[in-house]
C-alpha cells in the first residue's frame, strides 16, 4: 500500500514552475517510489543503468535532448556532468548523496510517525504553546526497513576507503554515541584510525543524510557553556533523544522547512537537549520532576515563559504555572 508523503505537496508546487528540482535523501527513504507515483507522466531514467550513465557522462547535452519532455532522473549523483546543462528543463532529479547545485532542493527521509499514521505532524511553532490530544495507535509501528547499501554504493565514491570493515566499525561506534557530545579524538582512538580520517568519515555520514550535528546555542547567560556539537543519527537510532530530534527534523524537512535546531549545556551539567528557535525542549524517556525543574530553571535564565517536555509515554501532568507543556513522542 502506498504511503502518502508530506513532501509531495511542496514538491508538486515547485515542479509547476517548469524548472529542474532536486530531491535528495538517504537510500531506502522512498525517493523513487514518491517520484514515480507523483510524476507518473514523466519519463523515468535511472543512472544506475550503466548504458544510460555512460551516455549521460559522455555527452550530457545530447542525453538530455533525447528525453524530449519532462523526466525523472534517478541516481543523479552518478553523472555530475549533467549539472551545467539543466537550465530551464522540466526535470525532477533524485540523489542519495548531498549535492551542492544551484537548484531548488528538497530532502526526503524515511517516513515519520505522522506519515505512517496518516495524520498531520505537530507544527513546530505550536510546540510549547499547544498540546494536541495524544494519538493512540491501534498497534505499535514496526521498525522501518534498514539498508546499508550506502556502504558499497556511496562511500567508495565519496572517500577512498580501502577497508570497508573498518568503516563499518567506525559506523557502529558512532551510532553508539548518538545523542552524545561529539568527541572526535575519542572516536578516532576507539576506531583505530587517525583524527583526520574520522573528520572525513563523519562528513561521509552527513553526505549520506544519516546524521545531524546540533551546534550549541550562542547565549551562555554568564555561565561556562559547552561548545562541542552534539551528534544525532537520523535513522534507526536506539537513543530516545535522537529519535525525538530525528522525528522533529524529518517532519520539518518533509514540509520543506529548515528549522534552526540547537542545544545548550553548561559545565555543571545543566542541559536543554533541544532548542527550536526560542523554544526549549526537555527530552526524557521517563521524565521526573527534576527534569521539569531543570527546564524551568533554564527558562528563567533565558527569560522565556514557555517550554516543552517530550517523553516516551504519558507521565505526570506538568505544573500549569511552570509554563511547560508535556508531549509524548506519538504526538509529534
Amino acid at each position: 500500500m502506498y504511503l502518502d508523503r508530506h513532501l509531495a505537496i511542496p514538491l508538486l508546487r515547485a515542479a509547476q514552475d517548469g524548472e529542474p528540482i532536486l530531491v535528495q535523501g538517504p537510500r531506502g527513504s522512498g525517493k523513487t517510489t514518491l517520484l514515480r507515483r507523483e510524476f507518473s507522466g514523466h519519463i523515468y531514467v535511472t543512472l544506475e543503468d550503466a548504458a544510460d550513465r555512460s551516455r549521460a557522462r559522455r555527452d550530457p547535452a545530447a542525453f538530455l535532448a533525447r528525453l524530449r519532455g519532462p523526466a525523472v532522473i534517478d541516481d543523479f549523483q552518478r553523472a555530475p556532468e549533467l549539472n551545467p546543462h539543466l537550465t530551464n528543463l522540466p526535470l525532477v532529479l533524485a540523489s542519495s548523496q548531498r549535492l551542492t547545485v544551484g537548484l531548488k532542493t528538497f530532502e526526503l527521509y524515511s517516513p515519520t510517525r505522522a506519515e505512517r499514521q496518516r495524520r498531520p505532524p505537530l507544527p513546530l511553532d505550536m510546540l510549547g504553546r499547544f498540546a494536541p490530544v495524544t494519538h493512540t495507535p491501534a498497534h505499535e509501528l514496526a521498525p522501518w526497513p534498514r539498508t546499508r547499501r550506502f556502504l558499497h554504493d556511496d562511500v567508495r565514491r565519496l572517500v577512498n576507503v580501502d577497508d570497508l570493515d573498518r568503516f563499518e566499525r567506525f559506523l557502529d561506534l558512532a551510532e553508539a554515541q548518538s545523542g552524545e557530545l561529539l568527541h572526535q579524538q575519542e572516536l578516532a582512538r576507539a576506531a583505530g584510525v587517525a583524527h583526520r580520517t574520522v573528520v572525513r568519515w563523519l562528513a561521509v555520514l552527513d553526505a549520506c543524510f544519516l546524521t545531524l550535528q546540533l551546534e550549541p546555542a550562542d547565549d551562555d547567560f554568564g555561565r561556562r557553556a559547552v561548545r562541542r556539537p552534539k551528534l544525532h543519527f537520523l535513522e534507526h537510532s536506539t537513543n530516545f533523544e535522537s529519535q525525538v530530534v530525528s522525528e522533529i527534523y524529518r517532519n520539518a524537512r518533509h514540509a520543506d522547512a529548515n528549522p534552526t535546531l540547537r542545544y545548550w549545556r553548561d559545565s555543571n551539567g545543566l542541559e536543554i537537549p533541544l532548542l527550536i528557535e526560542e523554544t526549549p525542549v526537555q527530552i526524557a524517556a521517563q521524565p521526573t520532576p527534576a527534569d521539569e525543574a531543570r527546564l524551568v530553571r533554564w527558562m528563567k535564565l533565558a527569560g522565556l515563559s514557555h517550554g516543552a517536555m517530550i517523553a516516551r509515554n504519558p507521565g505526570l501532568p506538568g505544573r500549569r504555572e511552570s509554563g511547560v507543556l508535556r508531549y509524548t513522542a506519538s504526538q509529534l
